[in-house]
């Protein structure tokens, strides 16, 4: 019981490091990993407050593999990569608040 309260203390954060990109028509599709626990509860969490805002609704999470998946316009270049990534840990920190984490 102890070891699960102890990991769900730690956030879940993306994993800037595993970031990769696709070409995807007129689109690059792009991927990253997350760190910490992403469990039932959490992925649970996650779908609620994405359902909530539709400015969320562009990441697509896998739990399985603790991804999430997104696209961004090519011509649209790397600062509106940036900005997607920094929308995304906007919506994780919500997550991990309504989790406890």
């Amino acid at each position: 019981m102890a070891n699960v309260l102890d990991d769900r203390a730690i956030a879940v954060r993306v994993d800037h490091s595993t970031l990769r990109g696709e070409a995807a028509g007129t689109d690059t599709r792009y991927t990253v990993g997350l760190l910490g626990v992403v469990d039932g509860a959490w992925a649970e969490a996650y779908r609620a407050v994405q359902s909530e805002s539709t400015g969320y609704r562009r990441f697509r999470l896998d739990p399985r593999s603790r991804t999430i998946t997104f696209s961004c316009r090519t011509v649209d270049g790397t600062a509106k990569v940036f900005e997607t990534l920094d929308r995304l840990e906007a919506l994780l920190a919500i997550v991990n608040q309504q989790v406890g984490a």
